[in-house]
């Protein structure tokens, strides 16, 4: 039964020219709905990984005003919701490395490990786990100077688990000074595991280390700075304690507080852009909706005399409306089908030529089918419902109605 309904409905649809339009302005505006949720999606995605993940947002700069920093650090690390307490200078240690493979540069950076924005080890050694002389560095391992634009990376000058793993490097550092002539130290590390870079968001070129490790190659890097009073960074376990840890810092009245925090994400902007995106949907949505209603009226009122034809060569009310509503449903479906293949066939261009190399600055890119599936369903929904309305409605009338309008 259901394939006659079917093979009807196909025949009608291609028998009418307009369907073939219709067809082609759906598989548009399916189109440019899938472009608005890809965009929605995957900043969400990394808005909200960057609030988790990324210590940065959930760290506070502090001053102290009358204690030492680590009489400062001592005390702000018993004020509930702080997890970590530190001075700045230890965040992050930039130096050049032996790492040469595939003529790269060498350069590297040592991160500060902050236990909840650890990334997971793929391969060997956690990171929590490190001892003075080891080093966790990236899966996909680009030791060389980052450029600003992702698309200039080298991709081939990345290093695999094979030429990292357990190899011994050697790192290199002097301290500053304004003498032509300076003094290079060196520090032999091994590198003992390989962490998901992708969810990081930390740098392809960024290890991890212990604490004592940076402390001394920066101590040695910043040895003339000796009398400079480095402000602290405060990390918050979590995105919603910031403002209650601000305050109780505040309120002691011996620390000066920044009201931003380390790495941070215009909220207006932020909003903006959501609030753009979904403007965009909900235009693109109602478009659809009020297409489909006077396709629905007209095509009612042009059929009328065949519906009445149908109806009084034996058909049931409930037929007639099956058949208009699957032919509706191939119609929405061969939009579905062909604007999910422009669309994908684009992304897998574009990912090609620009998307993949996103990853490599923190922004990881991906196309999530389960969710254009769920868009065109919720679509249906809406669509077939509002059909039935509007089909119920005009064949509640008698045969002989349907037969006399025009």
């Amino acid at each position: 039964m259901i394939n006659n309904y079917i093979k009807a409905s196909i025949k009608n649809i291609f028998r009418n020219k307009k369907n073939i339009y219709l067809i082609l302005i759906f598989t548009l505006l399916l189109f440019l709905l899938f472009i608005d949720a890809f965009i929605f999606k995957n900043f969400f995605d990394f808005y909200d990984s960057s609030i988790r993940r990324m210590a940065g947002f959930r760290t506070l700069n502090v001053t102290s005003l009358d204690k030492t920093n680590s009489e400062a650090i001592k005390e702000i690390k018993n004020i509930s919701h702080v997890e970590d307490a530190y001075e700045s200078i230890y965040e992050r240690a930039n130096l050049f490395s032996n790492i040469n493979d595939n003529n790269a540069d060498g350069w590297i950076g040592l991160n500060y490990n902050i236990k909840s924005a650890t990334p997971k080890t793929i391969k060997g050694k956690k990171i929590e786990e490190l001892k003075p002389g080891e080093l966790v560095c990236p899966y996909e391992f680009y030791p060389n100077a980052i450029p600003g634009n992702p698309l200039e990376i080298e991709t081939n000058k990345f290093l695999n688990a094979e030429s990292t793993l357990n190899r011994e490097i050697i790192v290199t550092y002097s301290p500053f000074s304004e003498k032509e002539e300076k003094e290079i130290y060196t520090k032999t590390m091994k590198i003992v595991g390989l962490y998901d870079e992708t969810i990081s968001r930390e740098g392809i070129n960024v290890c991890y280390a212990s604490l004592d490790d940076i402390k001394d190659i920066v101590d040695t890097k910043y040895s003339l700075f000796t009398d400079y009073s480095y402000s602290l960074r405060v990390v918050i376990d979590k995105e919603k304690n910031i403002n209650e840890v601000r305050r109780k810092i505040q309120d002691t009245g011996r620390y000066i507080v920044e009201n931003e925090t380390s790495a941070s994400i215009d909220i207006g902007y932020v909003g903006t852009l959501f609030t753009l995106i979904t403007i965009v949907a909900i235009i693109i949505i109602t478009s659809i909706i009020i297409i489909t209603i006077n396709y629905i009226k007209k095509k009612l009122k042009d059929e009328s005399k065949y519906l009445g034809i149908l109806r009084a060569c034996g058909y049931t009310k409930k037929q007639v409306i099956t058949q208009i509503i699957i032919e509706n449903t191939i119609i929405l479906s061969i939009s579905f089908i062909i604007s999910i293949f422009i669309f994908y066939t684009l992304f897998t261009i574009l990912n090609k030529i620009i998307f993949k190399y996103f990853k490599y600055i923190g922004f990881y890119i991906n196309n999530n089918l389960i969710l254009t599936i769920i868009i065109f369903i919720f679509l249906l929904v809406i669509l077939e419902t509002t059909n039935y309305m509007l089909i119920n409605k005009k064949m509640e009338g008698t045969i002989a109605d349907n037969l006399k309008e025009n």
